[in-house]
């Protein structure tokens, strides 16, 4: 009696199994390298073309989401815009003639004006919010700007941390001063000017071939895809 029976073996199907469980672990493996390196992508700044030609680094955010630097510095920047009135003529080309340079006339406003850049500046604003709020500034810019005789500046001393009221909206807190400056004497004369700011997210529209005064003005007030809404003094009991 024989104990064992010789046979021979056929590995065909043992190779081909294997075969198929390495492709599947090294499909697998692929995958996951994929989604990790998607990830890593996604929060890598990108170097993206701006429509003027400029480059700059960016990174991948939701449709109405900022980052607080950049409501941060919208703010500050749209504040101190329309507040600082200056109608004084002012060039940084040494090549043209000072006195070819004229004062700012102003923009009407009803029956009152505002600097151009303060108009400029508006721009940042909602339009259901915008007229209403250059009446008020037209109203408190003293008439001799326009002569050079004042100016003013917006002092920014701080600016909190944006509060998120929804998906897209958000207050920031500004503590800040108008200096206004009169005649010969530049000493200054502040004025407490404390307010809540109400900021949304917005779209930037592209910049149209050949465009206006008025947009470009609109487009580089509302670049940073942002608007302000309202405005108010500073709730202390908030």
């Amino acid at each position: 009696m024989k104990l064992l029976d010789k046979k021979e073996i056929n590995f065909t199907p043992l190779v081909s199994i294997g075969q198929t469980v390495i492709l599947i672990f090294l499909f697998l493996i692929t995958i996951a390298n994929s989604s990790r390196l998607g990830k890593i992508s996604n929060s890598k700044p990108t170097l993206v073309e701006l429509q003027d030609g400029t480059s700059i680094r960016a990174v991948a955010m939701g449709e109405k989401d900022r980052t607080d630097q950049a409501i941060m510095d919208f703010v500050g920047r749209t504040m101190m815009n329309l507040m600082s009135w200056n109608a004084l003529p002012k060039s940084s080309d040494e090549n043209i003639d000072p006195r070819n340079l004229k004062i700012d006339p102003g923009i009407q406003i009803a029956d009152k004006k505002v600097t151009t850049n303060t108009w400029n500046a508006g721009f940042a604003l909602s339009e259901d919010f915008r007229a209403s709020f250059l009446r008020e500034i037209a109203a408190l810019t003293p008439s001799d700007v326009f002569n050079g005789e004042t100016q003013s500046a917006l002092v920014v001393r701080y600016l909190a941390p944006p509060e998120k009221l929804s998906p897209g909206q958000w207050r920031i807190d500004m503590v800040a001063n108008l200096v206004v400056f009169k005649g010969k004497d530049q000493s200054g004369k502040g004025i407490s000017f404390n307010k809540t700011i109400f900021v949304r997210a917005v779209d930037t529209p592209p910049l149209p071939n050949n465009p206006s005064v008025q947009q470009l003005a609109a487009y580089n007030a509302r670049i940073a895809g942002m608007e302000i809404y309202r405005i108010q003094d500073v709730d202390l009991g908030r």
